[in-house]
């Protein structure tokens, strides 16, 4: 469930916008920076020695690479660092998620290798499906409701109420 929570809105704007919001690259940036620091000063050397442990520094590395690189729309590193983002968020977010239940839930640690598989497949299926509704968000929403919520309305947004608003 916390893998799915936080992979949706990612995997939503990128069906309504086309992109994933600086906001959720930063977020996960922090979260997985506090993780591995928190892994590398509790965890010992032992953790020192685990790839996984830096795998939490992709964020980084995504980070410093748009600090690096110059932010021109239309080059070569402007498409990299979207891929690069959209990759490391996706794939990110609910490896980090799922890294954060083994660290607070330590029973979590029992699932096997199988259970692991389809709770994986569950998280991807939801980000696909909140892809999915983003694509067809002029179906279900309106642009009243994403400016309501704060959001800019997209460009193919429907005028008027939605029905979930009725």
């Amino acid at each position: 469930m916390a893998a799915s929570a936080i992979g949706w809105w990612p995997a939503f704007t990128l069906g309504v916008y086309g992109v994933i919001f600086f906001q959720q690259h930063l977020a996960l940036w922090a979260a997985a920076t506090s993780s591995f620091l928190a892994v590398c000063l509790m965890g010992g050397r032992a953790s020192w020695r685990r790839p996984v442990t830096y795998a939490l520094l992709l964020p980084s590395l995504w980070l410093l690479l748009v600090w690096l690189l110059p932010v021109t729309i239309g080059t070569s590193y402007d498409k990299m660092l979207f891929w690069g983002g959209l990759v490391i968020t996706l794939l990110g977010m609910p490896a980090l998620a799922a890294f954060m239940v083994r660290l607070l839930l330590p029973q979590s640690r029992s699932l096997g290798k199988a259970q692991a598989l389809k709770v994986m497949i569950v998280v991807i299926l939801v980000m696909l499906a909140s892809y999915g509704v983003g694509t067809l968000h002029p179906y279900m929403l309106s642009c009243d409701d994403f400016t309501i919520s704060g959001n800019f309305a997209p460009s193919n947004c429907t005028s008027g109420t939605s029905q979930g608003a009725r």
